[in-house]
């Protein structure tokens, strides 16, 4: 299988030679997924360094939806990455949702990752995703296992598609970006508590705000399965998205999430259109 493969990339190679987005130079020796944007140009896209509040889009610590603006969203706060007007920050989210390659979840995971461990100080959010995370001594690693159990459990959600639209993309972005997250800061992935039960219009057709909302109102439910509420119930949760621009799609899903008893909700992005 492994030899069929090399020759599978041997020819799309020759034939859709893969250039990174950034500055153009082909990587023939490097895996697909290290190609589309290359190590260096992707040390060079710089994280938010101030986060904002989730509603009003005001500078807000660590993210964290302000007192006054929490009656309009159910999340606690919003993690956005980097900034979506870096071009090849966007051309790649185009690339991931549009043109179905999903190799680039991993140079945007790695964008997600960098921006949460890059700070100077750690926040709320911090707190939430770096519950089971050390890179500290041995030591260290043991006296985090021991608090454990002592704190609340931390899952990721990520936002989920529709079955035709999943069907036609053929992998959910969400889902592939969270499975990386997951494995980086050791949580558990709840995809099958989540569910969308319309196919509703892409956002980014919808001009309006309140025909955004409008649009995804109640488009998602919760698993009757009174094993995966549990495992939500009195927990913390991230739900992961490549992008987000007006919060409807988050707030919505935070909503279902806090109706079975999740304790806090936040949203983990890629960038802010």
């Amino acid at each position: 299988m492994k030899n069929l493969e090399k020759i599978k990339n041997f020819i799309l190679d020759i034939l859709f030679p893969i250039r990174c987005l950034e500055c153009e130079i082909e990587l023939e020796n490097a895996e697909p997924k290290e190609r589309w944007i290359c190590p260096e140009c992707l040390k060079k896209i710089r994280t938010r360094k101030d986060q904002a509040c989730p509603v009003c889009e005001q500078f807000s610590e660590g993210g964290k939806t302000h007192y006054r603006c929490e009656k309009e969203t159910a999340l606690d706060g919003l993690w956005v990455a980097t900034e979506y007007k870096y071009e090849v920050v966007s051309e790649a989210i185009h690339k991931f949702k549009f043109d179905f390659i999903c190799d680039i979840c991993f140079p945007l995971s790695e964008i997600l990752i960098r921006s949460i461990l890059e700070v100077d100080e750690y926040d709320d959010f911090q707190d939430l995703a770096l519950v089971n995370f050390s890179q500290e001594s041995e030591e260290e690693e043991i006296y985090i296992e021991e608090q454990k159990n002592k704190k609340a459990e931390t899952i990721i959600v990520p936002v989920p598609l529709h079955k035709k639209r999943y069907n036609w993309r053929g992998f959910n972005q969400a889902f592939l970006l969270s499975e990386y997250i997951a494995r980086k800061f050791k949580l558990d992935i709840c995809d099958n508590l989540l569910f969308r039960k319309r196919n509703t219009k892409p956002q980014t057709t919808i001009k309006s705000m309140k025909e955004r909302r409008e649009n995804i109102k109640g488009a998602f439910f919760i698993s009757e399965c009174l094993d995966v509420k549990k495992m939500i119930k009195n927990n913390n949760v991230i739900i992961i998205d490549d992008v987000c621009t007006t919060l409807a799609t988050l707030s919505e899903c935070a909503k279902e999430l806090k109706r079975v008893g999740a304790k806090n909700v936040w949203g983990l992005v890629v960038a802010r259109r």
